[in-house]
């Protein structure tokens, strides 16, 4: 039975368009937030979230075309970064990172108390469910604690700039909104 996997022409591409709409999904969020528009943030995050979700599972579960030669296939690697020995992983450390940056910059639109926290358990558990699921699938791809790792880093600091956003647009508004006292307009 053929495998359905992506030539790396259509990851490229597929990772070029996400980027492009992670932008103007941040760009529309700052937008509504600034505004103070809760209906409008919410509506976005209520399309932009299942998307990322479609494009998550397009992203990590078609099969690879030739196994992992630095991990046996059917098996689990717990050692992080033991493939960066045997091979160059940068850019796909990289995408590890940037994977689930959207999930962590939206919901730092969603939650207002420990979003950070909530954000960083969440990318975990997901992205444990995706290796397993990938090591399940046996699809050539490899299972690895480094994906768990670099996955949960990227969701994480991706909540930290959200949260960050969310804050300094929550500190203008609220300074804009602070009436001055009649006692300086006095002077």
């Amino acid at each position: 039975m053929p495998m359905l996997y992506f030539a790396v022409p259509t990851v490229a591409l597929l990772i070029t368009l996400g980027l492009a709409a992670s932008i103007a999904l941040l760009a529309a969020l700052l937008w509504f937030a600034s505004r103070g528009n809760v209906r409008a943030k919410r509506s976005v995050l209520l399309v932009a979230i299942p998307a990322w979700a479609i494009g998550l599972a397009v992203a990590v579960l078609p099969a690879a075309p030739l196994p992992d030669p630095s991990i046996p296939a059917g098996t689990f690697n717990w050692i992080p970064f033991l493939a960066h020995r045997e091979r160059d992983l940068g850019v796909e450390m990289l995408a590890n990172l940037g994977l689930f940056a959207p999930l962590g910059l939206m919901l730092g639109f969603c939650w207002r108390r420990f979003a950070v926290l909530k954000t960083t358990l969440l990318v975990l558990g997901i992205s444990i469910c995706v290796e397993a699921t990938q090591l399940a699938l046996r699809n050539n791809r490899a299972s690895d604690i480094t994906d768990i790792i670099t996955n949960t880093a990227g969701g994480f600091i991706a909540a930290m700039i959200g949260w960050a956003l969310v804050s300094l647009i929550g500190n203008r508004k609220a300074t804009a909104e602070t009436p001055v006292p009649d006692s300086l307009l006095e002077r």
